[in-house]
């Protein structure tokens, strides 16, 4: 897909939106394979997810006194080498921190996880942040990015659930590029007409380029002849076990 602009999403923490659209978006090709094409990419989109966090928007997570020891000790924690025991110093401190530090402990969990090549434990972790900070472009930023791990890691059908659930949430420019992560991963789980229609849906939109309009278009064609002849080979398959 072609980068687009996110400024209006960049309401809680300047810049940071746009950095992340930026560096998921990929040029002329669907997101979902550049997700899975470029695993490693999303350690360096955390890695500035983080660097946000921790510049701007952590700053409204304390501003009460008790706060600050929480805060004090995550630095200390991030500041070592990401390994099992820097996970386990985060579990212990979101157990104990203040509700409102749990978010930046949890995105700190992703980059840990991240690290370490460990997409089940960062994907769990990116749920906590999409939950925890739900009216948020961060809680957004998290969402998208628990779809792709998910997608990543070829389950499909859970991705595309939780894109579904965010359409209604996003701008039509961030809309775009969730709905080609969402057709993609649909076609991938066999979800035949909710990927045509999707990608229908994509050809018919004004934000998409008319390169990648016909490419959405052909795409759609291509999966509902994939569903009709799955369907007419599915008697084919059944037909010995009903003669027995």
């Amino acid at each position: 897909m072609n980068r687009v602009d996110s400024s209006p999403l960049q309401s809680a923490a300047p810049g940071m939106m746009a950095n992340i659209q930026s560096e998921v978006a990929a040029e002329n090709r669907p997101l979902l394979e550049f997700i899975v094409s470029n695993s490693k990419y999303i350690i360096a989109v955390i890695v500035l997810l983080l660097a946000a966090l921790l510049g701007t928007a952590i700053y409204n997570y304390v501003q009460e006194g008790q706060r600050e020891d929480t805060l004090m000790e995550l630095s200390k924690v991030m500041a070592g080498p990401s390994d099992a025991r820097q996970l386990e110093a985060l579990e212990k401190l979101a157990a104990s921190a203040p509700s409102s530090m749990r978010t930046a402990i949890a995105v700190a969990e992703v980059r840990s996880a991240l690290a370490q090549n460990l997409p089940e434990r960062a994907e769990q972790a990116y749920a906590l942040v999409a939950k925890s900070a739900y009216d948020t472009p961060l809680g957004l930023a998290a969402a998208i990015n628990q779809a792709g791990i998910l997608m990543s890691e070829e389950k499909y059908a859970e991705g595309v659930r939780i894109l579904q659930g965010l359409l209604p949430r996003l701008t039509p420019q961030t809309g775009v590029q969730a709905k080609m992560m969402l057709a993609e991963g649909a076609a991938r789980a066999k979800q035949y007409e909710l990927a045509a229609k999707t990608f229908d849906d994509l050809a018919a939109t004004a934000l998409v380029a008319p390169i990648e309009k016909d490419y959405c278009a052909t795409r759609a064609r291509d999966l509902r002849a994939m569903a009709k002849a799955e369907a007419a080979e599915a008697p084919k398959t059944e037909a010995p076990k009903a003669s027995k």
